[in-house]
């Protein structure tokens, strides 16, 4: 067996793994990258090293940008796809399975490849060669590269003919439209809902609001702002880069504006290109239905009907063929629902037979657009949206979907005229009362339980439909996106409930009730995974009764004095601690500052600083001192009135200055010596001190078993752990900071070590600070990590 190289198999399996649609398409012994051939050979111990080789690159795989969804799969499916891989016994059998799997995929694929060349050899007597590309695009469509429809087209004759030239590109640079188009996929796949083709999409604006500068400026100004309240993360991230091109091409206007427009049309006629040229292989003509369904295709990728229309004929024009009939246009209504139900027959030439499906199951080429389109874009503003672009579900390509797709992505038999058709040739337009495939009625049924908001009905659909598939390869490739999209939005639903019980339990119930009305409107038939757990209307009830009575005590809070409204307003928070019109009250109250500091050196040259409360209640004192430099240092926060300072350099007693805080609001400073600083005079971050606040740092960290072990450092009592994701943790106080746990000496023996949380996002970055009891009780945590106290945990 070959060795296992990471980069091979990224790009020979997982890509193709991905491109065929996911772990449901491939087999275990591919995607452990064991030779199916060998495996009968191959030892017990052998095949448990390759297993765990691959299973650690695939955990390494889950922060990928373009794998990142594919490892968590393969991550969480590990174990059962692992188990009848390490017996021998077992090994044998599973290989004899996959085997045959395999030459029927392979059958499969090859199917519509194969039904194309058979027509243009009973028509032509040979392939002719200007058809290649096409049957390449064909081939593509099924999973096939080039090099695979090459060695199948070896078998016959090919006819020598001129091909078409490709047409040169015009617009926006290649590299930054292929950056665009990455942005918008990633931000589709964070935040499932509507599809957003386009710069103008996420802001909510059709094709034919591109000239309304004023509003794309008003808009993506809103935009930003809300980006800016997002938490760090990869959406925030996704989300600033897509402002910046809608900075540099929406909102200039004119030439800028044309550029980007020219872009968007050229990246549709690339997209359309293959399709219309699979189309057009053995008929030499784009037939009506074809027409109809690459119309709504230009639509969904982000054109307006007049543009869809133009790139079309430019591509018939290209490609040397002739439209056969116009689709009228979207606001002429739907068809006269009397008339006959339209389906469409695919040609089986080995048999004669014609198989048929209506409505969107009959596109095998395009199943998933005819997901978005017979459920009406189920991820609607009302199924997935969330983060900073929910604000802007308006015009998407989904919803041009939704409103002009009537025309050309019907749903199913007597809809529309025009259902949604294959971009293949092999089918063609019938007329009459054909009898529906047994999977279709409860495909329709899923899509309807999906636009209804009922996921769990949709999912039971869905099951009914994939066991009346059968060998139906077309019935599965219509199934197949509608189950996808009701995992994701279970998916969805599991994470929003975790949301709304967490909120509710930390009385956060803004936070909470947004979960809960997006589980009313999209996953209402979802029940709480907590066993025994408040249902949705009781959660729903809880979080409106306590929002309610948070706004009562907001209106009847006094407006003074400031103490009196201070003690009333963060009474609210006892309440709903995520009460808005509470934050914002409280951040316009001033803090006051401490009184009179102090600062003596003890014998043993430990600084001793304290000061007079504040006479603003429960709040923090951060102090620093006054470096030989001019900066500032943090020396440590606690809740008391004194504090000590063990780093102090020997000579005179520094100047040291505290500051209350609460809330994240500061108070003045006031100093040791008497004098004022302004408050925007903000003391400088602490350098990596080996000694953070004069106290011994923990070093020697490693992880082992679950736990973090580390040198534990005389005197110390507890220490705080600090977790983050995306980078370092710059204190204790860290506000970005994604977890924080304190752990005690006693606990640390017990344990031996400290535990790490079994749900600990990873990788992420760790820094553990020492903490000491004060003689009043009172405990002071020290004011940073040492360069020491440091670790990278890796997935």
């Amino acid at each position: 067996m070959h060795a296992f190289d990471p980069n091979d198999y990224r790009k020979r399996v997982l890509a193709a793994v991905e491109r065929r649609g996911g772990i449901d398409h491939s087999d275990a012994f591919e995607l452990y990258d064991i030779p199916l051939e060998e495996a009968p050979r191959l030892g017990d111990a052998e095949v448990r090293a390759r297993i765990e080789e691959v299973w650690g690159f695939w955990q390494k795989q889950r922060d990928h940008p373009k794998y990142r969804v594919l490892a968590g799969l393969l991550v969480d499916e590990h174990a059962q796809l692992s188990a009848p891989l390490l017996d021998a016994g077992m090994r044998r059998i599973e290989a004899e399975r996959v085997k045959h799997l395999r030459a029927r995929r392979d059958s499969e694929r090859y199917e519509m490849l194969d039904s194309a060349v058979e027509r243009l050899v009973q028509r032509h007597g040979a392939i002719p060669a200007g058809k290649i590309p096409g049957l390449e695009d064909i081939g593509k469509l099924s999973g096939l590269d080039p090099a695979e429809v090459q060695a199948r087209l070896r078998r016959h004759r090919i006819l020598d003919e001129d091909a078409a030239p490709a047409p040169a590109p015009a617009g926006v640079s290649v590299q930054r439209r292929q950056q665009i188009r990455k942005l918008l996929a990633e931000y589709d796949r964070l935040l499932p809902g509507d599809p957003v083709p386009t710069l103008l999409a996420l802001l909510g604006l059709d094709f034919t609001k591109a000239r309304h500068t004023s509003e794309i400026r008003l808009r993506a100004e809103a935009l930003r702002a809300r980006t800016r309240e997002l938490p760090p993360g990869r959406v925030r991230v996704v989300l600033d880069e897509l402002l910046v091109h809608v900075s540099d091409l929406l909102e200039p206007g004119g030439s800028a504006m044309d550029g980007y427009l020219q872009a968007v049309i050229d990246d549709v006629t690339d997209l359309l290109r293959p399709k219309v040229r699979a189309a057009v292989l053995v008929e030499d003509r784009l037939v009506e239905g074809d027409h109809a369904y690459l119309i709504g295709e230009a639509i969904a990728a982000g054109l307006d009907h007049p543009a869809a229309e133009r790139v079309i004929l430019a591509l018939a024009d290209e490609l040397g063929t002739t439209v056969e009939g116009a689709e009228p246009s979207p606001s002429s209504g739907p068809q006269n629902s009397a008339a006959p139900p339209i389906s469409y027959t695919r040609t089986r030439p080995s048999s004669g037979t014609t198989s048929q499906a209506t409505g969107a199951g009959s596109n095998p080429a395009a199943g998933r657009a005819e997901a978005g389109a017979g459920t009406g874009d189920a991820g609607s503003a009302d199924t997935a949206q969330s983060g900073a672009g929910a604000g802007y579900p308006g015009a998407s390509a989904g919803s041009s979907r939704t409103t002009s797709g009537a025309g050309y992505a019907g749903s199913g038999r007597g809809a529309t005229d025009s259902p949604d058709h294959g971009a293949t040739s092999g089918y063609h337009r019938t007329s009459g009362g054909s009898q529906p495939r047994p999977w279709e009625e409860p495909l329709k049924a899923a899509r309807a339980a999906i636009r209804a908001g009922h996921p769990c009905a949709a999912a039971s659909h869905v099951a009914q439909a994939q066991r009346s598939v059968g060998d139906d390869s077309l019935g599965a490739t219509s199934v197949r996106p509608i189950a996808e999209l009701v995992e994701r939005v279970l998916a969805e639903a599991a994470v929003r409930w975790r949301g709304a019980r967490a909120g509710c339990a930390g009385k956060r119930y803004v936070e909470a009730l947004d979960h809960l009305e997006y589980l009313r409107r999209a996953a209402s038939d979802v029940p709480n995974p907590e066993s025994g757990g408040p249902s949705l209307e009781e959660l729903t009830a809880q979080a409106r009764t306590a929002l309610a009575e948070a706004d009562r005590l907001f209106a009847a809070a006094p407006a003074a004095p400031v103490a009196a409204r201070m003690r009333a307003l963060r009474a609210i928070f006892d309440i709903c601690a995520d009460h808005a019109d509470t934050a914002a009250a409280l951040s316009v109250l001033p803090v006051d500052a401490p009184g009179q500091v102090t600062a003596n050196r003890k014998p043993d040259g430990t600084v001793v600083i304290a000061w007079s409360p504040s006479t603003t209640e429960q709040t923090e004192y951060r102090v620093t001192r006054l470096q030989p430099d001019g900066s500032w240092r943090v020396v440590g926060r606690t809740r008391g009135t004194a504090l000590e300072d063990g780093a102090a350099m020997a000579g005179p007693v520094p100047v040291y200055g505290v500051v209350a805080s609460i809330a994240g609001r500061a108070s003045e400073v006031t100093r040791s010596d008497g004098q004022a600083r302004p408050q925007e005079a903000a003391p400088a971050a602490p350098a990596e001190d080996p000694t953070p606040s004069g106290m011994p740092a923990v070093r020697d960290l490693a992880e082992r078993a679950g736990l973090l072990l580390f040198e534990w450092p005389a005197g110390i009592t507890e220490v705080m752990v600090v977790a983050r994701t995306d980078a370092p943790p710059v204190d204790p106080d860290d506000a970005r900071a994604d977890r924080k746990w304190k752990v005690t000496n006693t606990r640390y023996q017990i344990d031996g070590g400290a535990k790490l949380p079994t749900d600990l996002l990873r990788p992420c970055h760790l820094g553990v600070a020492s903490c000491r009891r004060e003689a009043s009780g009172v405990l002071t945590v020290a004011a940073g990590f040492a360069p020491a106290a440091r670790i990278r945990l890796d997935s």
